[in-house]
Formats: structure tokens, C-alpha cells, sequence
């Protein structure tokens, strides 16, 4: 933190900022690197603060905006800004956060009962600041308040938060400057404890929350007002309570938010209450606002606590996952949440599942795939759910793949085979149908009740790859040459052991000690015993056709008995014998005239008497195979 380093990668910051304050200006941005968890939508969205360094008595060490960041970092909670980066650009102080946008920007739009939480979550938040950090916060309002990209109120502002022993009335005179004036206790500069000055701020925002909003909108919401003036208000900090005593009022304590505790704190609860407390959470839903309870619950529905709980997957997950049809055939159960709603709350939470490596929830997504598949648009199932769906047919779990492959075909009148299977296609199937039938339409269940193959009654046994074989089964691709088909085992046989005879014929020829066989008739007997062979042969199969490599075979030692001599081998002698052979030459009138140099030779009388190796001339008398220690005639 504090260098350029620390920026993100593939961060786009908007020109225009979203706010702008004393002490910065806040900016939405999008990091292009594949973060896909930062927002609701997927897309990588998060908020970038820009500050100036600022001089004065409670900056000396740290900007506001550095401070701001400091605390974030150090204090963490789910209802406190979650930090990401920051770095140090020339002057200027980066500190990358979750996307959010200021709750002044969206308070009109809120309900009553998302206010209710929202007032819930701030007031979790100081209470672990006070109780768990030892701290004050000191600078409650709206303004300090952010309105997270699930709709959740998140505390920041934390710029003049400090520990309870620093908090003296010089320190907040020193803040009171930018600090909001209306949540500012007149009697501060007089009381003599100063650690509660949460508690009146704290007030003066729920008086400004729920301006303008009638009591009956939210249970006991007149009873809390009365509260916050009477004892939060008192002109005496010694009465004022505790924040982590509000939590207890009836205000806090309705069915509506006692459903968004029991959520929130889910890790916390034993497995029976879960079993009871999912049971019954649809029918305590059903009575508030659709939207509302889309907003503030659809992401703790479809939480990863509740998608892996046995009883939220038997009695919740079905109803939540299937888009409420008017039209309902043969008695089925509707869904809770309309087209309309379901595309606007639950369908981003249901493209973040899909990026999930559970196979639990996984398997959940498939089994419901044809529920809300319809929700979708083109381009999100191309490329956001098919991508996802491709890659889980990789996965070595079968079931995962057969139920992957299932949702693959539920894409195809969506998107078309091109798009799902991809590839060059061509029609190899045609229609075989009489003409006078071409007309009857395909019964819309001839392919509905399919069942497991494992399901079915079948006369042999299933093969199990896992326990049956070891060794990899071979397959024929395609059938043998023409002329192959009608080699049986036998006749492949005896051409193997045909085979292994020559081998052992040829190791013969490395025993020295064996007698000699002149080569004519060694060869002719060896021609004899293997000619008797394949008469024997030919007997056993004289009822059969005769197989084409036998023939091959009495062809080839055919060939054998005409070769009487090893010179018959000599291809230069049979070139040269077809040469003489040939009465007339076509070459004859191509061949060079190549005339000698003359060459004269003088006599030297003197050297008349001496030998010389080029004058040797042979005797005729001389055998011509003398010297040689033996002879092809032998």
C-alpha cells in the first residue's frame, strides 16, 4: 500500500465522479483482468476515492482519506466497507474499495423495511466497533452510510474514528468542523463524558431515515422513534444506553428481521433450528412485498450455507429457482417470485453460482436448469452460462456430466446446435416416413419418460469399466481391406508358425559345428519338406476355400526352386545378361566419341635392360584362379 505498485490491474476509473466531498471525490471504476465476485452483475465494477493531501491539527500525520483507509483495513466486518487496494499517484491518494454509492443517492427509493435493515446493519456495525474495537466512530449520518451492489447499508466515514481514550473535547471540537452539524450534541463542550457520542448520532439518523414514513409502514416503528428521543437524545450521557442495548428493542426483534438475522447468522445456528426455521420461511415471506423481500433476501437464499442445507434444498431451493408462471398445468407448485422480479434480483445471483467450483451446487443448478433457463437472454447463455456448462462436462464425476449434458439440450432450440455443439455440421439423416405421413407432428412425449440405463431390467450385466478389466479394450475402427475378411484363426495361425520357422532356420546359419550341405541340395531338400507342408495342409482345408495367403506362400517357394545358384541373386549380372540378350540397341548412335590423346614414346636406349612395374605382362601359362584360396567350382 502507498505505491504505484499496489494499483489494480486493468483498472478503468469514470471521468465523472459519483460524489464529491471536503476531503475527496468518489469514482465508479471496472477492472478488466476477469474479477467477476467485486459486483452483483459480474462485471468487475468497484468505487476508486481520489484525496488530496490536506494540512491541519488532525492531519499532521495522515490525510482523511488515508485515515479513512487505514481504518477499513483494520477493522472488518460485513457491514463495514470492504477494502480492496490503495496506492500514492504523485499527490494524489487511490483507495479502491467495493462498488458502492452513497445512500443519499437511493434513500427515496427504499422501502420501509429496507430501511428497517439497513438501520439493523449500521447499528451491528457500531456495536463492534464499540464492544469488539474499543473505539468511536464519531461521524454518523447518512452521508457516512454507502448502499452496497447486493443492498446492503454499509458504514464508512471512519475518517475520525479513534479509540475511547483520545476522545476528549478538545479532539471533537477540533472535528466538529466538518462534521454533521445536526448530529453534533449541543451540550458537547459541557458534558463530562464523552464516549457517548454514538448514541445521539445515532438517533438523529433514524429521525432522518424515516422521514415522511407512516408508523404502521413498520412494526413498532413509532415505539423506536420515542426511544431514540428519550434516552438516546437525554441531555445526560450517564442515561443513555449502550448500542448493544438497542438491539434488544421490539424494533429490531419483528418477524421480518428476526427472518434476515437467522440468515445472516446461519453459521451460527444448530441443525435443528435450521430444519424448523426452512420449513416455514416461505409462508412468513409470502405476506410482505415481493420486491422487498427480493432485494434484502434473494442473495441470502441463494448463499452458499443455504444451498449446501438438506432442508433448505427440499423446501426452499425449488420454490426460489422457478419463476412464478400464472399458467400452471396438473395441480404443479408455482414460484414464489414473479418473471419480472426474478430477472432483476435473483438472475445476477444465479450467473455468479455458475462461476462456483461446488459440485453440490452445481448439481443444484442443473437439476433446476429447466425451471429458469427461459429467463435468460441469448447473449447471456452464450457467453456466460454455456462456457460454464462446457467445462463441466470435463468434470470426472459422471453424474455431473450426464445432468451437464441434459442442460446442453435444453440449449439447443434456444441457441442452435451450431452454437452449443460447434463444429461444421451435415445432414446425415433423412426422413424415412411414407409421404402421406410426412404431415403428423412428432408426439411431444416420445422422448419424455427416458429412464437410467442402470434403472432398466436387462438380461446381461452392466459392464463396470472400474472392476472388470484392467488392459485397454482395442476396437476395430473400421472393417478389414478386401480380400482379409475370410482369414480365419487357424489359417493366421499357421502362417505364424510358418513364420517362426524361418526365424529358427535362419539361426542355423550361426552354428559352425553343423555339416556342411552343398547349397543345391540343401535348397531342394528344404523345398521338399516344406512343399509336403502345405500339402498336409491343403488336405485339412480341402473342404474350404483355399486362403489367399496360402497361395502366397506356394507362390513365394515356387519362386525359391528356380533359384539353383546364389549368383541368379546378382542384379548387375542380370542387367548385363538382358543387355546381350537384346539384338538391338536404341542407345547405340547416342553413345560420345571420345578420341585419346596421342601419346608418342620415345625409346631410351640406356634404360633398355630395366624392369618397370607398367610393362608386367602376364604369362598365358599361369592358372588365372591362382592365388586364391578357394574357388567357386568346388
Amino acid at each position: 500500500m502507498g505505491n504505484d505498485a499496489s494499483q489494480l490491474k486493468g483498472l478503468e476509473i469514470d471521468e465523472k465522479p459519483t460524489e464529491t466531498t471536503d476531503f475527496w471525490c468518489h469514482y465508479k471504476a471496472t477492472i478488466r483482468d476477469g474479477c467477476r465476485y467485486f459486483g452483483l452483475n459480474g462485471d468487475g465494477s468497484v468505487s476508486v476515492f481520489k484525496g488530496e493531501t490536506i494540512m491541519g491539527p488532525l492531519w499532521t500525520v495522515s490525510s482523511p482519506l488515508e485515515k479513512f483507509c487505514n481504518n477499513i483495513l483494520k477493522y472488518r466486518h460485513p457491514f463495514i466497507i470492504r477494502y480492496l487496494s490503495a496506492w500514492q499517484q504523485r499527490s494524489t491518494f487511490h483507495l479502491a474499495t467495493e462498488f458502492v454509492q452513497p445512500l443519499a443517492h437511493v434513500l427515496s427509493s427504499q422501502t420501509p423495511l429496507q430501511k428497517c435493515i439497513g438501520i439493523n446493519n449500521i447499528l451491528q456495525a457500531l456495536v463492534f466497533l464499540h464492544e469488539q474495537g474499543g473505539v468511536s466512530h464519531n461521524n454518523i449520518s447518512i452521508c457516512s452510510i454507502y448502499l452496497s451492489g447486493d443492498g446492503q447499508w454499509k458504514l464508512g466515514g471512519l475518517q475520525y474514528l479513534c479509540n475511547f481514550s483520545e476522545l476528549t473535547p478538545a479532539y471533537l471540537k477540533q472535528a466538529r468542523i466538518h462534521r454533521y452539524d445536526k448530529a453534533v450534541d449541543p451540550n458537547e463542550d459541557s458534558n463530562q463524558v464523552t464516549t457517548k457520542v454514538d448514541q445521539y448520532a445515532f438517533a438523529v439518523l433514524v429521525e432522518d431515515v424515516f422521514k415522511g414514513c407512516n408508523n404502521d409502514e413498520v412494526s413498532h416503528l413509532n415505539e423506536f422513534k420515542e426511544y431514540c428521543r428519550e434516552f438516546l437524545q437525554n441531555s445526560d450521557c450517564k442515561k443513555r444506553p449502550n448500542l448493544i442495548e438497542i438491539l434488544q428493542h421490539n424494533f429490531f426483534n419483528h418477524e421480518f428481521i428476526s427472518v434476515y438475522k437467522f440468515l445472516s447468522n446461519l453459521p451460527l445456528k444448530g441443525s435443528d433450528e435450521k430444519m424448523h426455521f426452512f420449513s416455514d420461511i416461505l409462508k412468513c415471506l409470502k405476506y410482505y412485498d415481493e420486491e422487498t423481500v427480493a432485494k434484502q433476501f434473494g442473495g441470502l437464499l441463494l448463499s452458499r450455507l443455504t444451498l449446501l442445507d438438506h432442508t433448505a434444498r427440499k423446501n426452499v431451493i425449488p420454490f426460489i429457482l422457478k419463476p412464478r408462471n400464472d399458467r400452471t398445468q396438473n395441480g404443479e407448485q408455482n414460484g414464489f417470485f414473479s418473471v419480472s422480479i426474478f430477472k432483476e434480483y435473483l438472475k445476477p445471483r444465479v450467473i455468479q453460482l455458475f462461476s462456483v467450483r461446488d459440485s453440490q451446487i452445481r448439481m443444484l443448478l442443473l437439476n433446476h436448469f429447466s425451471k429458469y433457463v427461459n429467463v435468460f437472454s441469448h447473449e447471456e447463455l452464450a457467453h456466460q452460462i454455456l462456457p460454464e456448462l462446457l467445462l463441466g462436462i470435463k468434470d470426472t464425476d459422471d453424474d455431473l456430466v450426464s445432468a451437464t449434458l441434459m442442460c446442453l439440450s435444453e440449449l439447443v432450440p434456444i441457441l442452435g446446435a451450431d452454437t452449443v455443439v460447434g463444429g461444421k455440421r451435415t445432414k446425415l439423416f433423412t426422413d424415412g416416413r411414407p409421404n402421406s405421413n410426412n404431415s403428423i407432428p412428432k408426439s411431444s412425449d416420445e422422448y419424455a419418460n427416458r429412464e437410467s440405463l442402470q434403472n432398466k431390467q436387462c438380461s446381461e450385466n452392466i459392464f463396470n469399466s472400474n472392476s472388470m478389466f484392467d488392459q485397454t479394450l482395442v476396437l476395430n475402427e473400421r472393417p478389414t481391406p478386401v480380400g482379409g475378411e475370410a482369414v480365419d484363426i487357424e489359417s493366421t495361425q499357421y502362417i505364424s508358425n510358418l513364420k517362426n520357422e524361418s526365424d529358427e532356420e535362419w539361426e542355423d546359419w550361426e552354428n559352425t559345428n553343423r555339416s556342411l550341405v552343398p547349397m543345391d541340395d540343401y535348397s531342394s531338400v528344404k523345398d521338399d519338406q516344406e512343399t509336403n507342408n502345405i500339402l498336409q495342409h491343403g488336405n485339412i482345408y480341402a473342404h474350404e476355400e483355399q486362403d489367399h495367403s496360402v497361395l502366397l506362400q506356394k507362390a513365394g517357394l515356387d519362386a525359391k526352386r528356380k533359384i539353383k545358384d546364389i549368383s541368379e541373386l546378382d542384379i548387375k549380372s542380370k542387367v548385363e545378361q538382358i543387355k546381350r540378350d537384346d539384338d538391338f540397341d536404341f542407345f547405340a548412335d547416342m553413345t560420345p566419341v571420345i578420341e585419346k590423346q596421342k601419346v608418342v614414346l620415345l625409346k631410351d636406349e640406356s634404360n633398355q635392360d630395366l624392369s618397370c612395374k607398367l610393362n608386367f605382362v602376364p604369362s598365358n601359362e599361369e592358372d588365372e584362379n591362382a592365388g586364391w584360396e578357394d574357388t567357386w567350382n568346388d
